[in-house]
């Protein structure tokens, strides 16, 4: 049944593919008693949709299209049926319903929070980019004996996986890109300490150092849990990153 729900997301693909435009959003696919089934319908199902060869076949195929429309329909049925039997107003549910909207409403504060990230970045990018880009565009790339002091400074960490060391000419290339990184970011750094001599900067110390507390006890935690745990974990993360 789970795949059946799944599969019914990916007529989104097929509907855009098709070219579906917003105006037919609103287009009523199939009616279940008094309940309209529209292609927006379909395109929020497909919101969860992991599935690629799901995805094609109700890009490529109209049978499968057709199925995907099917089991919208027996869903409603369903729904409905649960509702005419007063399920809906049953203890348990209502208690399941209250878990289901602290979730949603936890999931949309991290979308909030992820889109106020996504516009702050935008920002910061397009700044640097007015106020930086001709600066960068004129960064000296290193010198041959920037990259040989470099070399000969680290010497020492210039080794393999098996313990062999490198010869300069083995991480050349690694090391011109890392100084020439460090050109850029003293370019950047020098920019931001511009801007701080006029603003007003304070920092919390105490809560700094709570903050430090707190991730050790994180970390520690992380280590110490069981690989299937571990695992579950990384998946839960995984899940909230599509939503």
């Amino acid at each position: 049944m789970r795949n059946r729900i799944m599969l019914i997301g990916a007529v989104t693909i097929a509907l855009a593919a098709t070219g579906c435009t917003k105006g037919s959003d609103n287009a009523v696919l199939a009616k279940v008693n008094q309940t309209k089934i529209t292609a927006s319908d379909f395109k929020r199902q497909l919101e969860g949709l992991d599935n690629v060869q799901l995805e094609q076949a109700v890009v490529t195929d109209a049978k499968a299209r057709k199925e995907f429309l099917e089991d919208l329909i027996g869903i409603e049925l369903v729904t409905q049926e649960a509702k005419r039997q007063g399920l809906d107003k049953e203890g348990d549910y209502k208690k399941t319903l209250e878990t289901l909207k602290k979730d949603y409403e936890e999931t949309k504060k991290r979308l909030d929070r992820r889109y106020q990230d996504a516009v702050r970045n935008e920002l910061f990018k397009a700044v640097l980019k007015k106020e930086l880009s001709e600066k960068a565009g004129k960064l000296v790339p290193p010198t041959d004996q920037e990259i040989k002091d470099f070399y000969e400074k680290n010497r020492d960490k210039m080794v393999t996986m098996g313990g062999k060391r490198l010869n300069l000419k083995d991480v050349e290339p690694q090391i011109k890109n890392r100084l020439f990184q460090e050109k850029q970011r003293e370019l950047y750094l020098g920019y931001i300490k511009g801007l701080r001599e006029k603003a007003k900067v304070s920092v919390d110390e105490k809560a700094v150092e709570t903050l430090a507390s707190s991730l050790s006890v994180t970390a520690t935690l992380q280590m110490q849990q069981p690989p299937a745990q571990a695992e579950k974990k990384d998946e839960k993360k995984a899940e909230d990153t599509k939503k």
